[in-house]
């Protein structure tokens, strides 16, 4: 065994070991990236172990993060503060100039536990994740992995709406616009109905942005999207399975589509 692996080997047994004992987990040379799938810009983020370690990141917008790495940090435990600040983006357009922009923005403050958790194996650097739900709740990941940990396509869902489906985005600024709005919409989608899977995903923003707002009222969609054991991709083949007549129905019934307000 080479000296390297020798000394990761003893960094996950040492680690097993504290963590067995009682003794409290520390992460050493840390790079920090923050995900955000909440529906606004964030300014801010920190995250701090219970001796006042910290690390931090800011300036991303909806669906933003990936890639955005800050380092290099040590934290130490299982509990930490999680504080950040943000703001709908769209609105903070309209107050750039009028010195309002400090009072429009949110504050937010939770706690995380995150168990012991063994280095991931590997020569890269070691990247602590820092995810920011829709609904505002954090979990935290390591991984050795830049690249593909994001986990909810927020991004990919409206640039493909957006070049899909251009005319329907004609009362729309530009499609940071249009992220904003579906980062909304996504909010309610996570929380009533756990929609995550990049199809499931699609297939929801292209109804309330192209058919109707309100279409998850409708019995037929309300049914599909509380069917017992549905699983990933499951809404998107039956979304796609609707008849031409089913989606007239939608939008001759529902208000109308792309409601600014999510």
């Amino acid at each position: 065994m080479t000296r390297r692996r020798l000394s990761r080997a003893l960094a996950i047994t040492l680690l097993a070991g504290l963590a067995a004992c009682g003794g409290e987990p520390e992460y050493r040379g840390l790079n920090l990236i923050a995900y955000n799938y909440t529906p606004w810009d964030i300014d801010m983020i920190r995250i701090a172990d219970s001796a006042g370690r910290t690390a931090g990141s800011g300036g991303m917008g909806v669906g933003g993060g990936e890639g955005s790495v800050t380092c290099c940090y040590t934290l130490k435990g299982t509990e930490f503060k999680v504080e950040w600040t943000g703001i709908d983006g769209e609105v903070a357009i309209k107050h750039l100039y009028d010195g309002s922009l400090d009072s429009l923005m949110l504050r937010r403050e939770t706690t995380v536990h995150f168990d012991p958790t063994p280095i991931p194996p590997g020569d890269g650097p070691l990247y602590l994740e820092l995810h920011i739900y829709p609904d505002e709740h954090v979990e935290l990941a390591l991984s050795r992995k830049l690249l593909g940990q994001t986990r909810f396509p927020l991004v990919d869902t409206a640039d493909w709406l957006y070049r899909e489906y251009r005319g329907a985005f004609e009362d729309y600024r530009d499609g940071n616009e249009v992220l904003r709005v579906l980062g909304k919409v996504a909010r309610t989608a996570w929380v009533k109905y756990r929609i995550v899977e990049e199809q499931d995903m699609r297939q929801y923003m292209r109804l309330y942005f192209t058919v109707a707002s309100n279409f998850d009222t409708d019995p037929q969609i309300a049914a599909l999207l509380a069917q017992p054991g549905r699983q990933p991709g499951d809404f998107a083949k039956a979304v796609a399975a609707l008849p031409e007549a089913s989606i007239a129905r939608l939008k001759a019934r529902g208000t109308p589509p792309g409601d600014k307000r999510g």
